[in-house]
């Protein structure tokens, strides 16, 4: 399963449709949009600064 956390009061957002692989994690001030696939190894840290994805995004490991 995948880590999703929240950190100082921001709890992330995932869209409809989303693929979450069971490594990933997303933490913190994260929305992601409809359709979208968060691969394995990823790691999404919305902790400093926000982050937005937006429709059939595909995020994968480096």
């Amino acid at each position: 399963m995948s880590l999703i956390k929240s950190v100082r009061g921001f709890h992330p957002k995932i869209g409809d449709n989303c693929f979450l692989a069971d490594n990933a994690t997303i933490i913190g001030d994260v929305i992601i949009g409809n359709n979208c696939s968060i691969w394995f190894n990823t790691v999404l840290r919305g902790d400093v600064n926000s982050i937005r994805i937006g429709n059939e995004v595909n995020i994968q490991d480096g």
